[in-house]
């Protein structure tokens, strides 16, 4: 026994030389040389598959799939002497490389080859410790490109597996169908499928839908169910060379970045991978630190090594040691909007500490670790309340804390908001599955005019943040290749609103496009901007310009980059017309403004962007000079002495003031259709404004740097803007001024349409739904007959402006 113990013993450090741990460097466009692939002999013995999806589970220790497969009964047969524990990747076109940017490969590959480190040292450990009594032997990781319901059940019967063990369903509509068909799959062919859970509180199973009677329902569960936490793989686990019946062989390395790259280029659809192609600087939606974080606080280690570090020196210490420069290249010129804008924040020596929001910190640090699963969220509040050392509850409340936020605090939030808002997902996604309402209106009394209810989904932005968004098929008569077919639509809500607010006006959409028994209405989509309605609200600065880039990166990841029209309200259409702007004519082939927020120079005597002596010469436009973070503007000024905590004082204090009055305020910017106004509106409203973080939101407006007005952004652009002149938000003598400003934009853009409404307001899609769907089914015709050509002009004008602006 000891003769054959040594000779296992030798074949398995042979195997598992650290020279077979060599990988990829980060942002690295070379294929660095493949290591030699590390074997296991695949023996008739019982084994238990762990399969990893990608989301939430690459991690080995903290991992309940790997915990419970290690808990399993031991397997008294003697014929089956032991039970491997399998670990399987499965890599997904569709889900893991399909349209997904650099930064979110990069930080896929990284988690992965730090498993893949973490599994084969943990192989090499138990090795040297086995003993004759182990039963129990973790095999390498292997990775399969490919779908996984298709992949799973194969590997399953290769390996004779009894069970699979794999992470509670996800939100996101592919990858929760994966789960689900996979799983099924594997239970029809007899294996026991087990599903573990991340969840802070696995004993709260069913949550309400508004915030303040979430937080009651956890005074009711004891804390210590998620700080006893157990470590996934124990000292004694080993693994051994093993052979099945066939003698077939399998590697376990994972694929270089460049072949991630390559194969993600090759599920991308064309579209969308031209659009990423561009040289021009505007479709650039890189996040603030994009790169920093993907280098340091990405893989497991790097995330527990700033984890402890972040609780050791606190949260003002960390933030400005490593958050110093947003931008993705170094020069500011080629930075993001979305990053620029942050960078302005940090002109004129501002300090991290002092500019970004209470939160942001411990939220760009771990989110990304959070999702791909590199760390696990329990342990982020064990390590919170930990540090906690006043006696203070780190549980959430219904308010905010009164003033500012400790560093243990704003890590404990970054979790459990994170938790709610899932929780909430979950919610809505199980009640549509049981035909029920899967949105907050559809729970409350509806009246006045008729609605299309939206299916729900949810989406990652970023592969971070979850954002919510309807959608409502196209008619069974429409034809996407038919000459006068409309183009596909992307709905975007005001301020405080969210999709649902869209419901009715797709409901007279329809009823537009159904002409002789014929439905034409094309696909509809409605999202939910970061921060408002049931997408996340995480601790960031938000800025025009990070709406904006969620907006690009939707009609890009999710919409495929395929042709439609963009139709925003209030600050969403300035939004959307910023989007479109990036976007180009050739995707966006119209912007249907209803009510717009944004800046707006009389037209008679804008003379664009301009620039003295004293001022940076070689800007020439509003674009431009966001993409440099506006630097002849006069800089971001903190509030002395208070900063950060005086902005979410602030929001505090508006949603206090604002949220007794919601009711009322819908009924006057209702006014011409009062009954609009029901329940349902209301009750979206309120349940939004009461989740955390929106206190946040509302103070980083104190952050906006200067807007691109709509006189350069809708240069090009096929626009119908839709005024409801009785607008009691803004008032009515704004709104007519408005409407003749851009009446007088028609002699400078011909493919501007102005509709105005006298007897509709701030709200005119949901208010008078019946008048708008007339006015965009009229426009629509002219409109997409304009596109192709005004697209080939943009193509070539912007290609000219390449030349000029962006070398």
């Amino acid at each position: 026994m000891a003769i054959m113990t040594t000779l296992r013993f030798v074949v398995v450090l042979l195997l598992l030389s650290p020279t077979s741990w060599a990988f990829a460097p980060i942002y690295s466009n070379k294929v660095s040389p493949r290591p030699p692939p590390t074997t296991t002999t695949l023996l008739k013995a019982a084994t238990s598959l762990v399969w990893l999806t990608g989301h939430e589970d690459l991690r080995l220790q903290n991992h309940g799939g790997f915990h419970n497969a290690l808990s399993e009964e031991e397997n008294d047969d003697d014929k089956n002497p032991t039970t491997t524990i399998q670990p399987i990747f499965v890599l997904d076109p569709q889900i893991h490389l399909r349209c997904k940017s650099k930064a979110t490969l990069t930080r896929l590959h990284q988690c992965l080859c730090s498993l893949e480190q973490d599994i084969l040292a943990s192989i090499t450990t138990g090795a040297e410790e086995e003993s004759s009594s182990t039963k129990k032997r973790m095999a390498p990781l292997i990775v399969k490109t490919g779908c996984a319901s298709d992949i799973l059940p194969k590997l399953a019967k290769e390996f004779k597996a009894t069970s699979c063990h794999v992470i509670a369903d996800d939100v996101v509509t592919d990858v929760r169908q994966s789960q689900r068909l996979t799983c099924q799959s594997l239970s029809n062919m007899g294996v026991k499928v087990q599903r573990w859970t991340n969840a802070l509180r696995p004993s709260i199973t069913t949550v309400p839908s508004f915030y303040p009677d979430y937080c009651q329902l956890l005074r009711s569960h004891d804390l210590t169910n998620f700080q006893k936490e157990k470590n996934a793989v124990k000292k004694d686990t080993v693994t051994t060379t093993t052979t099945n019946g066939g003698g077939s062989t399998t590697t376990t390395v994972v694929p270089s970045l460049q072949e991630f790259i390559e194969l993600s280029q090759s599920a991308t659809p064309t579209p969308v991978h031209e659009f990423r192609s561009s040289s021009r600087a505007d479709t650039n939606t890189a996040e603030p630190f994009e790169e920093m974080v993907t280098r340091q606080f990405t893989s497991s280690d790097a995330a527990k090594s700033a984890l402890e570090e972040y609780c050791s020196i606190g949260k003002d210490a960390f933030a400005n040691q490593y958050y110093i420069s947003p931008t993705t290249s170094g020069k500011r010129s080629s930075s993001s909007m979305y990053a620029a804008s942050i960078a302005r924040l940090m002109n004129d020596g501002n300090k991290a500490s002092d500019v970004l929001a209470l939160r942001e910190v411990p939220t760009r640090t771990f989110t990304s670790a959070i999702n791909m699963g590199s760390i696990n969220t329990r342990e982020i509040l064990n390590a919170a309340h930990k540090k906690q050392t006043n006696g203070n509850s780190l549980l959430p409340t219904p308010e905010p804390p009164l003033w500012g936020r400790s560093s243990e605090g704003s890590l404990a939030d970054v979790v459990e908001w994170r938790e709610w808002f899932r929780l909430l997902a979950n919610r809505s996604l199980r009640l549509q599955e049981e035909e029920k309402a899967g949105t907050s209106g559809g729970e409350k009394n509806q009246s006045g005019d008729p609605r299309e209810p939206g299916t729900v989904h949810y989406w990652r932005w970023k592969d971070q943040y979850l954002v919510r968004y309807l959608t409502w098929p196209a008619g069974i008569d429409y034809d996407d290749s038919a000459q006068n077919a409309s183009p596909a639509m992307l709905l975007v809500h005001g301020f405080a609103a969210s999709a649902e607010q869209w419901e009715r006006l797709v409901y007279r959409v329809r009823q537009e496009h159904t002409v002789g028994g014929k439905d034409c209405t094309p696909p509809i989509f409605a999202i939910d901007l970061l921060g408002f309605g049931h997408s996340e609200k995480p601790g960031l600065s938000y800025t025009q310009y990070l709406w904006e880039a969620q907006l690009v990166d939707f009609a890009v990841d999710v919409m495929e980059a395929q042709p439609m029209i963009m139709v925003g309200n209030s600050i969403g259409g300035g939004l959307s017309a910023g989007a479109a702007a990036s976007l180009g004519s050739k995707i966006c082939q119209g912007l249907v403004l209803c009510n717009t927020a944004g800046v707006l120079e009389d037209p008679d005597t804008y003379e664009g962007y301009t620039s003295t002596p004293d001022n940076n010469s070689n800007i020439r436009s509003f674009t431009e000079a966001a993409l440099a973070g506006n630097p002849n503007e006069a800089p971001y000024s903190p509030i002395p002495l208070v900063g950060n905590n005086a902005l979410d004082a602030f929001g505090t204090a508006i949603v206090k003031l604002i949220y007794p009055q919601i009711e009322q305020r819908l009924s006057i910017i209702y006014g011409h259709r009062m009954e609009n106004a029901d329940p349902a509106v209301v009750y979206a409203i309120q349940q939004s404004a009461m989740s955390p973080g929106s206190a946040n939101v509302i103070g980083s407006g104190q952050k906006l740097a200067a807007n691109r007005p709509l006189n350069e952004v809708l240069e090009g652009l096929n626009v119908l803007v839709v005024m409801g002149l009785d607008d009691r938000v803004s008032s009515p003598a704004v709104a007519q001024s408005r409407a003749v400003l851009f009446q007088k934009l028609q002699k400078y853009n011909e493919n501007i349409v102005v509709e105005a409404i006298p007897d509709s307001g701030h709200c005119p899609h949901d208010e008078t739904p019946e008048l708008v769907a007339n006015a965009m089914t009229r426009w629509l015709s002219t409109a997409t007959m304009n596109s192709a050509a005004d697209a080939l002009t943009t193509t070539t004008k912007t290609a000219e402006k390449e030349q000029v602006s962006y070398k």
